[in-house]
């Protein structure tokens, strides 16, 4: 009768078990569906942000470069066009009408109608006058430049009459662009070699 009573005992004890672990094994069953939806959704959220930051990322790129092409190309007409050629028409084109230029040579112009005074003075007094531009770096609306200056000395400069003497000096120079027009020029020549070769000494 004992050993009966243990038989049924464990019997019982056994189908308890395995109704824990049914409950159990369904419970797993369901689990991961449930589980399984946050890693996806952060995964899905995760390849977005990234997806869209790098995006973000090329067009800051693209726009420093269409910024950087834009400032390079008004330079090169400033100084190619304007300066070197004397096409004064092409001030509006390139230049804003708050443009302010202080140059080395004394002369600080505002806006369209000084800086052609300007142009047309300093190629005045030096025949072929020619700047050739030895080095650019740009960044953004910010150009910076180490240029050439040459000229042969035919008309009044600085207070010098014409020698006829050729001359040639270094400087520097910067620009400002802004809403793609030049609005302000900086520029650094080495006058003091300038004037040496204009007074002949």
């Amino acid at each position: 009768v004992e050993k009966k009573a243990v038989e049924k005992e464990a019997v019982e004890k056994t189908a308890v078990e395995k109704k824990a672990v049914e409950r159990r094994d369904s419970k797993r069953q369901a689990s991961p569906a449930i589980n399984k939806s946050p890693p996806q959704q952060r995964e899905v959220q995760e390849l977005y942000s990234k997806s869209h930051s790098d995006n973000k990322v090329d067009s800051t790129k693209g726009s420093e470069e269409d910024r950087n092409e834009i400032t390079r190309e008004l330079v090169k007409k400033f100084v190619a066009d304007i300066w070197n050629r004397g096409d004064l028409e092409l001030i509006p084109e390139v230049c804003s009408k708050s443009l302010r230029f202080n140059g080395s040579v004394g002369m600080d112009r505002v806006g369209h109608d000084g800086f052609a005074r300007m142009v047309t003075t300093i190629r005045d007094a030096l025949d072929d006058y020619h700047c050739e531009i030895h080095s650019m770096v740009v960044e953004g609306n910010k150009a910076f430049c180490r240029m050439r200056f040459t000229g042969r000395h035919t008309g009044n400069l600085l207070g010098y009459p014409a020698s006829g003497h050729q001359v040639a000096w270094m400087g520097a120079a910067e620009f400002t662009v802004k809403d793609s027009h030049i609005i302000k020029v900086w520029e650094l020549g080495d006058v003091k070699a300038l004037e040496e070769q204009l007074s002949g000494s």
